[in-house]
């Protein structure tokens, strides 16, 4: 169902907040703002063409929003002053219908800390707290959907997914909570829709953009609730070189229960780390076999084919050059003017075997320069020197990693990239998802905090706001601003309060539409012809 877009075909929803009429001594009030919940829509939900009119509205009592009412109340809703339709409100005690999709981070940052652990903690109490009749759905993800299970009344299955799952890899929470929207639209029509999206980290591996989920959720009547865990990130710009090794040694696997050749393994791992960078980061290939191949450009993430390309072009040949490789990385990125985070992460399979540097003079150059070195090692530990590589990752503030075959090789480059470029939540981008699909952002600075917070979740979760659609009394586009109206009303027709708002209609005015506006038109168009003439007279 196509929304029209603001301004041009549509929509001024801009208007007149009426307080009106109270009697008795009922609390109750209708919460409408007139700017935001009232939408001209082009068909109705079921397809049929036509002008449609959505309005929405909660329930307040005491200032607090409810769903469920002492008594028998109903909203009458009103066009320019003709009834439409009557909403019956639920009672206290009525089935809550409620569908929601909990997309859950499964990165491989959720296990510093405790993180995951206290998550599966905090959801068993979530799914616990949502109401009995309640429908749930599951996705798991990192810089994929890893696991997807839709909607169903029992919590046990979901349970043990979470309780099973190992964290790994980047953050795609964007492609989540748009697999979570999707998933909600068979749900039946009336039914409350959330999505509940929890992650610790900036999202650097989703197709799918910030706009695109938000217009997804909305179209669909999908409120999202964001839970961040952690300190807001910094977003400070990374650079990065990657020292990758493709000698002949890199070509057989890289042990016996290991069927892929180790320079797949790499062209794999590499492409990971790519594609994990930030918006902020730059990365730079040297290629090194028996010499040190041309440094490439550094490439941002819009660039980021053009450097998985070039990690594909990497065939095994030649002798180990490592410490020539990883001296000519730290020139690269001490010779660039950019400012940020700086590291080299080198790659070797084997003993270096062919470079004129000694390892001495790698990590004083590195220790100069201030550059970590993040060193992997890759195969069987006898044809490493272990030793070497731990010393040049710990004496520059670096880290080292050995990798036995391709899984653990493209776990490690994966983490590397998370290190590098996620330095917290992008607490912005997660308060915006929610604030504009009518749900809500709970940071969650200390993983403690889960268990209170997804136990809120649970409450706020439930539908409060109704969504009515109406076929416009007039359907044609006479050019007029339309007033919607909402009574609250007893059960008894006794009217309690009053809301009014408006949308504009594109189109031409004619008379027949509305004389009086067409006669202010003419005046004002006659008023213009005469102008001219008015004006030399003035100046003769």
């Amino acid at each position: 169902m196509r929304k029209l877009p603001l301004l041009t075909p549509v929509l001024l929803a801009a208007v007149v907040f009426q307080a009106a009429a109270q009697s008795g001594d009922s609390d109750y009030k209708l919460e409408f703002d007139p700017a935001r919940d009232v939408t001209k829509l082009d068909r109705a939900p079921e397809g049929k063409d036509g002008i449609y009119i959505e309005v929405r509205f909660f329930i307040t009592q005491g200032g607090k929003r409810v769903e469920q009412l002492d008594d028998d109340y109903k909203v009458v809703i009103e066009e320019n002053g003709r009834f439409i339709k009557a909403v019956t409100l639920p009672r206290k005690n009525a089935a809550e219908e409620l569908t929601v999709m909990f997309a859950l981070d499964t990165s491989g940052s959720m296990k510093a800390f405790g993180r995951m652990e206290q998550a599966r903690v905090a959801a068993d109490l979530f799914l616990k707290k949502l109401p009995p009749v309640a429908d749930c759905g599951l996705i798991l993800f990192d810089h994929e959907v890893r696991k997807q299970m839709l909607p169903i009344l029992e919590r046990e299955p979901l349970l043990r997914e979470i309780e099973a799952i190992e964290p790994r890899g980047g953050t795609a929470y964007l492609d989540a909570a748009s697999e979570g929207i999707t998933a909600l639209q068979a749900t039946r029509r009336g039914r409350g829709r959330a999505v509940v999206l929890m992650t610790d980290g900036i999202d650097l591996n989703s197709k799918k953009s910030v706009d695109q989920v938000i217009r997804e959720a909305n179209s669909n009547r999908v409120r999202v609730y964001t839970i961040g865990i952690g300190e807001p990130g910094k977003f400070v710009p990374v650079n990065t070189v990657l020292a990758l090794d493709h000698s002949g040694s890199m070509k057989p696997p890289a042990d016996d229960s290991d069927a892929t050749p180790k320079i797949e393994a790499l062209h794999l791992a590499a492409q990971r780390f790519v594609e994990s960078i930030s918006s902020k980061a730059r990365v730079s290939i040297v290629p090194f076999s028996t010499y040190v191949g041309k440094p490439q450009e550094f490439r941002d993430k819009s660039e980021v084919n053009s450097l998985i390309a070039s990690i594909k072009k990497l065939q095994p040949r030649g002798e180990t050059a490592l410490f020539d490789a990883t001296y000519e990385a730290v020139s690269v990125l001490e010779a660039d003017s950019s400012t940020g985070r700086r590291a080299v992460v080198a790659m070797t399979d084997g003993i270096d075997n062919s470079s004129r540097r000694r390892v001495k003079e790698v990590i004083e150059h590195a220790q100069e320069a201030n550059i970590p070195l993040y060193v992997l090692g890759f195969g069987r530990a006898k044809e490493l020197d272990e030793t070497t590589m731990r010393k040049m990752a710990e004496e520059t503030k670096g880290k080292f990693y050995h990798a036995k075959n391709k899984n653990e090789l493209i776990e490690i480059f994966e983490k590397i990239s998370s290190e590098l470029h996620d330095d917290g939540i992008d607490e912005q981008t997660l308060r915006r998802i929610a604030t504009e699909t009518r749900g809500q952002y709970y940071p969650a600075k200390n993983v403690s905090e889960l268990k209170l917070i997804f136990e809120k979740v649970a409450q706020d979760i439930k539908p409060k706001q109704r969504e009515e659609i109406f076929k416009s009394l007039i359907q044609s586009a006479d050019g007029t601003l339309r007033n919607v109206t909402l009574k609250l009303a007893r059960g008894t027709g006794e009217i309690t309060d009053v809301q009014t708002g408006s949308y504009q209609m594109r189109g031409l005015v004619v008379a027949a539409m509305d004389p009086f506006v067409y006669l202010i038109l003419l005046a004002v168009i006659a008023g213009l012809i005469a102008l001219p003439g008015l004006l030399r007279r003035s100046t003769a």
